[in-house]
């Protein structure tokens, strides 16, 4: 292929490519965006200028090439380079469109930050848990798409040539209805926002980088009520990290209590049940309880990160950035503990090996990402913790942490130990039927759940036998929680509701008396309540956004769940999220306790104005800027 085809073929190739990004955008929208004609039309407008502009690099980038080569020498490969160009860059296009369809079908959230960190990070795509054949028909879809739009580049470039005249009044035509409709599209959002017109803001959500236009000053001349705290002007305090806030004063016990951590991806509150944990409500008899108790996130990283520093998850980046573990694991190797850290994925996916752990010996990191599936990996890591804790310097306190996968997606057990059948067995993300097979999804989660549940069972038997149970305070917490359509979506990462969020707590503290706490509870109070226990006298506030759980007349107001792009207040009456930057300003949400839509939003911004103050407070209180 010597020849170069015409702007014109090229343009027809494009043209099918736009088709193509019009019918996968369209697949991903509901019935609800075509219930009434505004709706429908805004759709439809944007359905069609968004279909080109996610294709614009990719027309922008052939015809620059196309230009380039054609003014260059006469070669016989240069046809080649601007066909493996072109249908290069457009697949990609769809690869990227069909992925993030994919991605929201499943969480709720388009292709975002989380996602480039996942997988742009050691360990982050293995940490999806996706199965050989999900692998296979995702490389299959992919391979799809590039040969169609091969054949497409093939078919097109070899059709008759237009005469250049005709090209550029068909372009001009498309030119003017791409203006006409996208300003359209951008004034119906504009109005929609300032009058909280829900179908077209909710609709909105459907379009990957869509970019939302607002009349704030203008709702205001016109007199129209706006939210009372604006959700773009919520962000995390840009100064210089100011952690703690004071030196802590340490008065080091003379007995110094063991601590044990484990902590289970995905486990919600309510697998805290006598049949599928029965070890851990056993252990729960004799500890704190936790029953009302919620994640720092909906996610992992900001999870794990919020029970560690007793702040909110959207610290993380600050942290992240500054390579700062918690003052928590401070104060323990000021006192001599010995570590031994666990996990069945690894420490660079989250990247806890710069935050939570920055501080320890690698050789205090005990990965383990192969060698069998999730729940043996989590069966070998507490052999190795349990020889740790046989092994270990008998004349030094020891602080161990395990961190169990067999509760990730896709819910890994061994068939002998399924406890809740049917369940599905070959779990494929993409053949899978959510909406119908979910009852069969959940079933595998609960199985998995049993079996952590017996892993903790065995970490708690093993400091029985060994004299060490009434040294050595347990602490067993999942990340976050996991919604199985619930609420309407599956997994987490994606709403702020109690399945996604709320885990199991429970505390065991050696000569504390058993007792249950009913109210709400947070990841944040983890740090305020252990560090009394290592003899810290400054206050909670010096160091963590969290509270004391052993402080006479513990209350809890709210608790705060955090996101990539949003934090949520979570009280008994309400639930309101408020994004922090510009990708999570799309709307503020407001539901009741039950996570059901609020009749009248604005009143319960109002009546937790308060609280909203302290929070946009706490954003900025460790950066320097509080």
């Amino acid at each position: 292929m010597s020849s170069l085809p015409s702007p014109t073929q090229l343009d027809r190739f494009f043209l099918l490519s736009w088709l193509l990004a019009c019918a996968q955008l369209a697949s991903s929208q509901t019935s609800a965006q075509y219930a009434g004609f505004a709706v429908a039309a805004w759709s439809l407008a944007t359905t069609l200028t968004y279909a080109f502009l996610y294709l614009l690099p990719a027309v922008t980038a052939g015809h620059v090439l196309r230009r380039l080569l054609g003014r260059a020498a006469p070669t016989r490969g240069r046809g080649a380079v601007l066909a493996v160009a072109t249908v290069g860059l457009a697949a990609l296009t769809h690869v990227l469109l069909f992925s993030d369809r994919v991605i929201f079908r499943m969480y709720g959230f388009h292709i975002n930050g989380f996602v480039v960190d996942l997988v742009s990070t050691p360990g982050g795509i293995e940490s999806l848990g996706a199965s050989t054949g999900t692998v296979l028909t995702a490389a299959l879809i992919v391979l799809g798409l590039i040969a169609t739009h091969a054949f497409a580049y093939a078919w097109t470039t070899r059709a008759r040539r237009l005469a250049s005249g005709s090209s550029r009044r068909q372009w001009s035509a498309a030119l003017a209805l791409f203006v006409v409709l996208t300003l359209g599209e951008r004034i119906a959002y504009g109005y929609s926002a300032m009058t909280n017109f829900q179908p077209i803001l909710f609709a909105s959500e459907r379009y990957p980088l869509y970019q939302p236009l607002t009349f704030g000053r203008l709702a205001k001349r016109l007199g129209v009520a706006a939210d009372e705290v604006p959700a773009a002007r919520l962000h995390v305090g840009g100064g210089a990290l100011t952690y703690p806030l004071a030196a802590l004063t340490v008065e080091a016990p003379s007995r110094p209590l063991n601590i044990v951590w484990l902590v289970a991806e995905s486990l919600r509150f309510d697998m805290l049940d006598p049949e599928i944990m029965p070890n851990l409500r056993a252990l729960s008899n004799d500890a704190l309880r936790l029953e009302n108790h919620y994640s720092g996130a909906n996610m992992t990283q900001m999870g794990v990160f919020s029970m560690f520093y007793g702040l909110y998850g959207n610290y993380w980046f600050t942290m992240l950035a500054a390579r700062r573990q918690p003052v928590l694991m401070d104060v323990l190797q000021q006192q001599d503990y010995q570590f031994s850290l666990h996990t069945s994925q690894r420490f660079t996916y989250p990247a806890f090996d710069k935050t939570v752990f920055a501080g320890m010996r690698p050789g205090d990191l005990h990965p383990l990402d192969t060698g069998g599936s999730a729940w043996q990996r989590d069966a070998i890591n507490i052999d190795h913790m349990t020889r740790f804790i046989d092994g270990r310097d008998r004349a030094r306190p020891f602080m161990t942490y395990m961190f169990f996968e067999g509760t990730h997606a896709n819910y890994d057990f061994p068939e002998a130990g399924a406890i809740a059948r049917p369940y599905l067995e070959d779990f494929n993300y993409l053949t899978t039927d959510f909406a119908t097979q979910m009852p069969l999804i959940k079933n595998r989660y609960v199985n998995a759940a049993h079996q952590v549940d017996k892993q903790i069972g065995r970490v708690v038997e093993h400091l029985r036998a060994s004299g060490l149970l009434d040294d050595t305070i347990v602490i067993v917490l999942g990340d976050h929680g996991e919604e199985f359509m619930e609420r309407s979506r599956w997994g987490h990462g994606a709403q702020f509701n109690r399945f996604q969020t709320g885990t199991p707590a429970v505390i065991r503290v050696p000569g504390r008396k058993p007792a249950v706490i009913t109210g709400i509870t947070s990841h944040l109070d983890l740090p305020a309540t252990l560090m009394p226990l290592l003899g810290v006298r400054n206050p909670a506030s010096d160091y963590s956004l969290g509270q004391d759980l052993f402080a006479p007349g513990f209350h809890r107001r709210y608790a705060v769940v955090a996101d990539w792009n949003r934090v949520a207040y979570i009280g008994d009456d309400f639930k309101v999220t408020f994004p922090i930057n510009a990708l999570g300003a799309g709307r503020n949400e407001a539901t009741d306790g039950e996570d059901h839509p609020l009749d009248d939003p604005a009143a319960a911004i109002i009546t937790i104005r308060s609280s909203m103050v302290e929070i946009m407070g706490n954003l900025a209180r460790f950066s320097g800027r509080g």
